[in-house]
Formats: C-alpha cells, sequence, structure tokens
C-alpha cells in the first residue's frame, strides 16, 4: 500500500491503522514529514503573502503616517499623546509612544487573517499567520524615524531571501514538534497496551502514533487555509489522536504479534 492510500485510510480507519504497525521505520519518519508538510502548507502560503502585502504598503505608511520619533534608552519618544492605528486592508500598523499598547491588546484587535506591524513603546512586534516575533529597537539599530526607513527599505530588499529562509525554519521546527508528538503518542500508546505485554512494543506503537495523527492533522490544515481560530486545537488535537490510538490497539489481539503489511 502506498503512502497515499494509507494516508486515506488513516483518516478513518483504526483497524487498517493496525495493520501499519510492523512497518520500516523509514516508512513512518517519511509519513511524519508528509503530515508535516501538510499542516504548513497553509501556514507558508498565509505568512508569505501577509509579508508581501507589508512589504509592499509599509515603506509609504511609515514615511507618511508615522511621526517623527527618537528612541531613548530603548523607548520611543514622540509628540503623539496617543495610539496610531494605521489600516491598510489586511496589514495593520501600530505607533505606541505612551506605553498603552501591549502585545496581547494588538492580538486581540486582530482577526486571524490579519497582519499587524506594531511600533511599540519598547519593541517593534510583528504578527502574521503562523509568525509572532518581538526585537528591541536596539536590536533591529533603530534611533530615529529616518533608521526605521532605511532599515524597513532593507528587510524590503532582503524579503526575497528572508521569506524563504523563515519558511524554512517555521517547516524544520514543524517536523521536530511532529516528532515530538509522536514520540510522546507513543509512550501513551505503550502504556495502553501493558508495556508491551500485550505484544505491541514502543516501536510498534510509534508507527501506530504516527498514522494516528493523520485526522488531527487533516482538520488543522482545514482550520489554517481558512483562517478559523479554534479554541484549544492542540488539546483537541492530542484527545484525537489519543482517541485513534486506544481504538486501534483495540482492534489487534493480545496474541497477534506481528501482521504482515500488504
Amino acid at each position: 500500500m502506498n503512502i497515499f492510500k494509507r494516508f486515506a485510510k488513516s483518516i478513518y480507519s483504526p483497524e487498517d491503522i493496525a495493520t501499519f504497525r510492523a512497518d520500516k521505520i523509514w516508512k513512518s519518519i517519511l509519513y511524519i514529514i508528509l503530515i508535516s508538510i501538510l499542516i504548513f502548507l497553509p501556514i507558508g502560503y498565509h505568512t508569505a503573502t501577509a509579508a508581501n502585502d507589508a512589504m509592499k504598503v509599509g515603506a509609504d505608511t511609515i514615511k507618511n503616517d508615522i511621526p517623527d520619533f527618537t528612541v531613548e534608552d530603548g523607548k520611543l519618544v514622540s509628540q503623539a499623546d496617543k495610539p496610531i492605528t494605521i489600516d491598510q486592508g489586511s496589514v495593520f500598523f501600530y505607533f505606541d509612544s505612551t506605553d498603552s499598547l501591549t502585545t496581547d491588546k494588538i492580538d486581540n484587535q486582530l482577526g486571524s487573517a490579519d497582519s499587524a506591524i506594531a511600533f511599540l513603546s519598547d519593541k517593534i512586534y510583528i504578527k502574521a499567520p503562523g509568525v509572532d516575533q518581538s526585537v528591541s529597537y536596539a536590536t533591529a539599530g533603530i534611533e530615529s524615524k529616518a533608521d526605521l526607513v532605511s532599515f524597513y527599505q532593507s528587510m524590503e530588499d532582503m524579503s526575497k531571501y528572508f521569506i524563504p529562509i523563515l519558511l524554512g525554519i517555521i517547516l524544520v521546527a514543524m517536523i521536530l514538534i511532529s516528532f515530538f508528538k509522536v514520540a510522546l503518542y507513543a509512550l501513551f500508546g505503550y502504556i495502553m497496551s501493558g508495556f508491551g505485554r500485550m505484544g505491541i512494543s514502543y516501536f510498534n506503537n510509534w508507527n501506530i502514533a504516527a498514522y494516528s495523527m493523520t485526522l488531527a492533522a487533516v482538520f488543522t490544515m482545514i482550520m489554517y487555509w481558512f483562517q478559523i481560530t479554534v479554541p484549544y486545537l492542540s488539546t483537541i488535537n492530542m484527545a484525537v489522536s489519543f482517541i485513534i490510538i486506544f481504538l486501534v490497539i483495540r482492534q489487534i489481539p493480545p496474541t497477534d504479534q506481528k501482521q504482515p503489511v500488504k
């Protein structure tokens, strides 16, 4: 059975997942990478789109709509007496030298499809689908508006290199997280199977765990594509995977050590 048939079967059939437990390790490793890429696709697309949009509208916005400022002792100083919000469609710019805005307040104001670049009192905050990053003014080398304009223009020039590197880092991180989850889920299965007393080794549980993530991965991918915010998504995915592992183990007779994969 090829990897795509396994993928389709793993969405709905614990019985089929049970037959994959004696797979060679490289097959489950390849499958974990496939699942990680599946989840990454919507994140990568929306992140790249948001970054490109921000670069296109950002330079003019900073020049024309952001007031003059300086950075003193790491703090933003300007004549503005209240926070400034600039709506550029799906990208929002914030400027706050009054220390009124926080990253949490900005997150609460944004929709799931929105991105933001916020110049807060002590840092620059960048928010996009799949990206949540803060940088101090000292780290960015910004001491005035002129420095910011120069910095932004440099970022715009570097974006064709920076964005692919960023996406690559996100993908590698997601693959590593997926491997960690499989190891954790395999431990759960190993405990459920009586620490191997049912004839199901940790290696078998590793393979079971890899395929048991499929339904949760498909659900996550759909939510990310449509940018639907699901509360406690990670907890839901973990619960779904645990339930599937439990159902898979129930499909395996205690005396059936290994069932060949066809």
